[in-house]
């Protein structure tokens, strides 16, 4: 794959447009839906064999309903929503086989972690790569405070955030870094791993799979607890599932309320 921070390719072309042209073409996708399953090289390639990456973003925390920016110090404790939305994806995966469950080290992700590593017998192991970005002086502010306090910044992580420099933080660009140099590692390993981390997290690893530029993250809408699955063989990504929540039912949450 190429730099996340490329130019836009015929590939992110006709994903946009959801005009098939061979593999790579949208396989579940409509103009009204959040959900969406790619093949990326044909149906044809699918094995038994082969290995899952479940990306989950963490249940809804209370900063979450909140419209706060959490970051990596205001790290607020799953809502009551939340903790629902935990067992419901706890009890989903049980019926899958999971070699691991890796989470970032906060409390929000690792709550909502421990809770299915629990029902497979498995330790939690938490990996710093995959903590979200440092906010710096955003952290537990709501949106409209930022974008009041820091109009010109907040205007650039909303439409470029390729080139945003939170105050006093990180800048995004480093946060990718850290986060693709997790993923060339967990792309190699087989078997099923659940990983649970952050929306922009997932976001960074969702443009650079599927070769879009980074300023396009704001694409995705993720679900709290949604899972996005990465099929995979020996390094090789095969089927994309982006934001899955048919386990979630009546227990999803109100994107408009959170500070993205």
């Amino acid at each position: 794959m190429r730099s996340i921070c490329g130019q836009e390719s015929e590939f992110h072309r006709t994903m946009l447009s959801g005009v098939a042209t061979g593999p790579g073409q949208p396989v579940t996708a409509n103009k009204s839906s959040t959900h969406f399953s790619w093949h990326l090289f044909g149906a044809e390639v699918i094995t038994k064999s082969m290995s899952k990456i479940f990306l989950v973003r963490h249940a809804e925390s209370i900063a979450n309903t909140e419209g706060r920016y959490q970051g990596q110090s205001y790290d607020t404790q799953l809502s009551q929503l939340g903790e629902h939305q935990a067992h419901a994806l706890a009890n989903h995966l049980r019926r899958l086989s999971l070699d691991r469950v890796i989470t970032s080290p906060l409390r929000r992700t690792f709550q909502t972690a421990h809770t299915s590593a629990v029902h497979h017998g498995l330790f939690t192991i938490k990996e710093p790569r995959l903590i979200e970005s440092n906010h710096g002086l955003w952290e537990s502010l709501t949106k409209e405070e930022v974008a009041s306090a820091w109009p010109d910044v907040y205007h650039s992580w909303q439409t470029q955030p390729s080139d945003t420099v939170f105050p006093q933080g990180e800048p995004f660009l480093a946060t990718c870094e850290r986060v693709l140099s997790w993923w060339k590692e967990i792309i190699l390993l087989e078997g099923h791993t659940l990983v649970v981390t952050h929306d922009n997290i997932i976001r960074i690893i969702l443009t650079h799979i599927l070769d879009y530029p980074l300023d396009k993250l704001w694409l995705f809408k993720l679900q709290p607890a949604a899972i996005t699955t990465i099929e995979h063989e020996l390094g090789q990504i095969i089927k994309v599932d982006i934001n899955s929540t048919d386990h979630l039912q009546n227990l999803q949450s109100n994107l408009a309320l959170h500070a993205l």
